[in-house]
């Protein structure tokens, strides 16, 4: 059955209300080139014709056996459980809590989410969660300036690219300046009129940072200056110190990899954390548990929320209003499901499997890892032909690792290779094979 909104008498009585003759006077501003006199749309279908070439179209999607590409999303283990519980209807179906009384579930599942991430990063104060990683550390940003009321920023080498670009995007549209600089150049930079330096541990390029050993540096010339850590996979916090114990401010990350499947690059989470003392900066929303005033049961209410829908203009740090609802759901029943144990688990996978396969590229002439610090599941490889080298990958029906020349055109051959807990002992052998055959095929001078 067609559906139309509006007959041709109703949009004649509606335009004539407005003092408009006919609809192309009231969309009179839009440019003519830009108006599309028809569209060339196929006949309609019955059901089993469209799920006929639904199927066909699903068809053309490669799915590859196994993947050794990371770069800010990640295969990883996800628990059955995870999707039996964010498929019942009562989570997938709700948006926001704002009627508390309505809400009391979602309430309780994104305070327990706040609570395990808390406990988790050792942070004093967790938000309901924001869009995703990047956003999150471009909030983060803005709150820095906020707290500290000035308006320069340094970003240090490392951060995800794309991160950058969307810090930068935000802080131009408010006058923020900011630097990126290497680690060999922060003292130097840094002085009294910094609001906050960002850091990526892991980095970009799979390097774990000293962390405390860079917020002694900030804080000793900089003690008014905000340390921002932000993560792409934070499976590492199961075997890397978290960042409330090292003196990090705030703390942001992409949750993708607790319980989110990559899909085709979203839905994410933006994991968000600070200190006690910004607690009233934080963008987003906080969930908090009450008790009744005559009476002992408890109930969950939204708490705080820093959005200028809710208190003036003026005061607002942000005007995100929503959470990742149903992505922060996920997150929490991945890592109550592992548990410390599972976590640590997990995480050890990754960095000892990483390792391994870094140990055996270098047994490769040609072949050399470039990263000078130790590396949790991501590094970079130099590689002879990067080229021969997805070309195997593929032929042996592995996911490639990333060309870095995508993001630093300089960075010729050489690719980022991700190795994370799901990537089993065959796989990383044909990964292995792969990078031997690459290797041969341009000595035998082979495509």
């Amino acid at each position: 059955m067609d559906f139309v909104p509006h007959d041709d008498k109703t949009i004649t009585e509606m335009l004539k209300v407005i003092g408009v003759k006919n609809l192309e006077e009231l969309f009179q501003d839009i440019p003519k080139d830009l108006i599309i006199s028809s569209l060339n749309l196929p006949l309609g279908l019955s059901e089993p014709d469209v799920l006929k070439n639904l199927k066909e179209l699903s068809q053309k999607n490669k799915v590859y056996s196994n993947s050794f590409l990371g770069a800010g999303y990640y295969f990883h283990y996800i628990p059955t459980l995870v999707d039996f519980v964010i498929s019942r209807s009562e989570f997938y179906t709700s948006y926001t809590p704002y009627q508390a009384e309505a809400s009391q579930g979602y309430l309780q599942a994104i305070y327990e989410y706040q609570s395990v991430i808390s406990r988790l990063t050792q942070m004093d104060v967790a938000n309901a969660s924001m869009y995703d990683g990047s956003t999150a550390l471009a909030e983060a940003a803005i709150m820095a300036t906020i707290i500290t009321r000035k308006n320069r920023l340094l970003l240090l080498e490392g951060i995800h690219p794309e991160y950058s670009e969307v810090v930068k995007t935000y802080c131009w549209g408010q006058g923020i300046n900011l630097k990126i600089i290497s680690e060999n150049k922060l003292i130097d930079e840094l002085d009294q009129d910094i609001a906050a330096v960002l850091f990526q541990s892991p980095n970009f390029f799979g390097d774990i940072e000293d962390v405390s050993s860079l917020a002694k540096k900030v804080k000793e010339k900089a003690p008014n200056c905000l340390l921002i850590q932000c993560m792409t996979d934070p499976t590492c916090l199961g075997v890397l110190k978290p960042p409330g114990e090292t003196d990090v401010d705030i703390f942001v990350a992409e949750g993708q990899s607790f319980g989110i499947s990559p899909s085709f690059g979203g839905p994410g989470l933006g994991i968000f954390a600070v200190k006690q003392k910004f607690m009233r900066k934080m963008p987003g929303r906080l969930v908090g548990k009450t008790k009744e005033i005559d009476g002992e049961r408890e109930g969950f209410l939204l708490t705080l929320q820093a959005r200028e829908q809710h208190i003036r203009r003026e005061k607002a740090s942000s005007n995100i209003c929503t959470n990742q609802a149903l992505c922060s759901l996920s997150a929490l029943i991945y890592i109550i499901s592992l548990g410390k144990t599972g976590l640590r688990e997990i995480a050890s996978q990754n960095f000892q499997k990483a390792n391994y396969v870094k140990n055996k590229l270098t047994e490769i002439p040609g072949y050399e890892i470039l990263n000078k610090k130790p590396t949790y599941n991501e590094f970079i490889v130099k590689c002879p032909d990067v080229d021969a080298l997805t070309h195997e990958c593929k032929q042996l029906n592995l996911l490639p690792p990333l060309r870095l020349s995508k993001y630093f055109p300089n960075l010729k051959n050489i690719v980022l290779v991700c190795v994370t807990e799901i990537n089993s002992r065959e796989s990383i052998e044909k990964f292995i094979n792969a990078a031997k055959n690459a290797l041969h095929n341009k000595k035998e001078g082979k495509k």
